[in-house]
């Protein structure tokens, strides 16, 4: 059970510096990129409405696809974000499937990332997604323990360019 509830929602300019912050306690796994198409040095303010224009639906430029992009906040912090894909096609479907999440190493543990994949379930069933594709590293033990508890079944291997994941299917209906 988490510590406090977790609210999923939008970035805002006021998150530069812990956005920032949780994205250089990120950045060092090669698998994960926490602030999604953050360019270094650009205005923070300019990378909040790029992605916000996603998520709002105002624009989609490549490679983003159409979703939801939305910081993980518990008691006023940032303690990660998700990335909902509502269609994922190509590599982005085979590789990542239909959403990614990352929670901060102070966050981890408490139950966050069950109920950020509750909520992006529940927001991809209003999609009328009805099966979620959800991929994970195959060393990453937390978050293969994380699918198989929300009841996950692991569909196979997938590998594109050298790069392999472990596939898999969750119901999105609650």
């Amino acid at each position: 059970m988490s510590d406090m509830p977790l609210i999923l929602r939008l970035p805002s300019s006021e998150d530069e510096a812990n956005a920032i912050a949780g994205h250089c306690q990120i950045v060092r796994d090669p698998f994960v990129d926490f602030l999604l198409d953050y360019r270094p040095g650009e205005p923070f303010a300019d990378w909040v409405e790029r992605v916000n224009g996603v998520s709002l639906g105002l624009h989609c430029p490549e490679p983003w696809i159409r979703g939801e992009f939305l910081f993980m906040e518990a008691d006023g912090y940032l303690a990660g974000r998700v990335w909902i894909r509502f269609q994922p096609e190509g590599r982005m479907a085979e590789l990542e499937g239909h959403l990614g999440y990352v929670v901060l190493p102070a966050f981890r543990r408490r139950g966050y990332a069950s109920q950020a994949l509750r909520d992006a379930l529940a927001r991809l069933h209003r999609e009328r997604v009805e099966t979620a594709v959800v991929t994970c590293d195959e060393a990453n033990g937390a978050s293969m323990a994380l699918l198989e508890g929300a009841g996950a079944s692991f569909e196979r291997m997938a590998t594109v360019h050298g790069t392999s994941r472990r596939r898999y299917l969750l119901a999105t209906s609650p």
